[in-house]
């Protein structure tokens, strides 16, 4: 999934249309004192006002360049277009990757309209060999959302997993997502533990997840839920793919540990407000959250721990049109108990919060993040019949990793400005490439879905 089309970021970059056309001059003529109230468009005042401009059908903005470029490369069929992507990919941990994957929508019979979307691909990667993948979505609606993905490579990595997402959970009030999966990842990377662990100590490893996880908000009064969160895996880990520096050689008494199967049953409570106004793609609202994670041996858990974490999103919508959101996220999580395994401690890196560094760059038992990011829209269009809305954002991620609350120093902090360009397709889906530098250097991801 996160081998993304850098061709649609190159058409996102091109972009020279506006979010509206100039204005021609126009010679004006003063309104006289009680013209003026008249003349004064009023601010908006409840959500539904903010977000009517982002309504479908989409039908009423013009078409720009890119979705002209876009249906001059589209294949049409009988059952929907077909359009063909390149993949070129950069990874700080695995390196570079390059392929092809083509994008194919499927149409709801006798409209126009689109109920799924199937995406096969091929890419290569000098330390994962041939990687072929096969990606479902599928879109009940415009608040469902349904996921199958399929994934194997010549070297290390697997996936079978499947996802669904439902705000109305048997025609209720209650939000629910299930996701059972398998999944071997060779990009991992350890470097030795705290926030002053070393770059020349990385050493590469395999994780193998095996399990399931289910989450249900129950809601309480207005905008407030009780999430429940189950989840229970078996994990281990092995030699990654990468050849230079393994965690079996460099940190051998680690290694051995970590390459046992252990089995993590964990159940999380969380107090939530979420008055956002769409679960993967929000322009205005916010999402807070206080939790409490717990492990029990007698559950069947291998280890017993709690983890703690507050978290704070925001998205601020500037006037009615959602051209610039300012979002803000702020995260405080720490572990108490037994001490697990450097995999399933809290970690710091491309994935968790600071895009400048490799996954699991730093690993302790408490982290804290904020990023904030200023999500500029530069136009809209329809196409494929969803609104497509292509994006920049420049952003700062900030964050540390310390052993226990008490040891948290605004000095350990580690910086990573950077910026990002994105195509959003409505109703579920924004294709994002991220562009971030600092202490760690540069780095680059390209992925679907916003960082938070």
């Amino acid at each position: 999934m996160k081998k993304i089309f850098a061709a649609l970021m190159i058409l996102l970059l091109a972009t020279p249309d506006l979010y509206c056309q100039p204005h021609k001059k126009r010679k004006l003529i003063k309104p006289g004192p009680k013209a003026k109230e008249e003349i004064v468009k009023p601010e908006p005042r409840t959500k539904e006002e903010i977000l009517k401009p982002l309504e479908t059908p989409a039908a009423d903005y013009q078409e720009n360049i890119i979705a002209r470029m876009l249906n001059r490369v589209t294949i049409n069929t009988a059952n929907g277009p077909i359009i063909p992507f390149p993949i070129v990919d950069s990874s700080k941990d695995l390196g570079p990757s390059f392929g092809i994957m083509p994008i194919i929508a499927i149409r709801k019979k006798g409209t126009k309209d689109m109920k799924a979307v199937i995406v096969p691909s091929a890419a290569y990667n000098d330390n994962l060999g041939t990687t072929l993948t096969y990606r479902h979505y599928i879109f009940p609606d415009e608040k469902r959302y349904f996921i199958l993905r399929a994934s194997r490579s010549q070297r290390v990595e697997r996936e079978l997993m499947a996802y669904y997402y439902t705000p109305q959970f048997l025609g209720s009030a209650v939000r629910m997502s299930v996701e059972p999966k398998y999944w071997v990842t060779g990009k991992p990377s350890f470097y030795g533990f705290g926030i002053h662990s070393r770059r020349p100590d990385k050493a590469n490893y395999a994780l193998t997840t095996t399990g399931e996880e289910i989450i249900a908000d129950l809601p309480l009064i207005k905008n407030v839920f009780l999430n429940f969160d189950h989840t229970y895996y078996a994990k281990k880990i092995s030699d990654g793919p990468v050849e230079t520096a393994q965690v079996s050689v460099r940190f051998p008494a680690l290694f051995e540990g970590a390459s046992d199967l252990k089995k993590y049953h964990t159940n999380r409570f969380s107090i939530v407000y979420d008055d956002t106004d769409h679960p993967f793609l929000p322009k205005i609202g916010t999402y807070a959250s206080a939790s409490i994670l717990y492990s029990n041996k007698k559950l069947g858990s291998d280890y017993e721990y709690r983890t703690y974490a507050f978290q704070l999103k925001n998205y601020y919508n500037y006037k009615e049109e959602g051209r610039f959101v300012t979002a803000v996220h702020y995260l405080m999580q720490f572990q108490r108990g037994e001490t697990l395994p450097f995999y399933a401690m809290p970690q710091l890196g491309e994935s968790t919060g600071l895009r400048m560094a490799g996954d699991g760059r730093f690993v302790d038992r408490a982290k804290f993040v904020f990023t904030i990011e200023e999500r500029i829209t530069l136009s809209r269009s329809p196409f494929l019949k969803f609104i497509s809305e292509t994006e920049i954002a420049p952003f700062l991620d900030m964050g540390t990793v310390f052993s226990k609350p008490s040891a948290f120093s605004a000095g350990n902090l580690k910086y990573g400005p950077g910026i990002s360009a994105r195509l959003v397709i409505r109703p579920q889906l924004v294709a994002t490439v991220d562009f971030a530098t600092g202490s760690e250097g540069a780095n680059a991801i390209i992925k679907i879905g916003y960082p938070f």
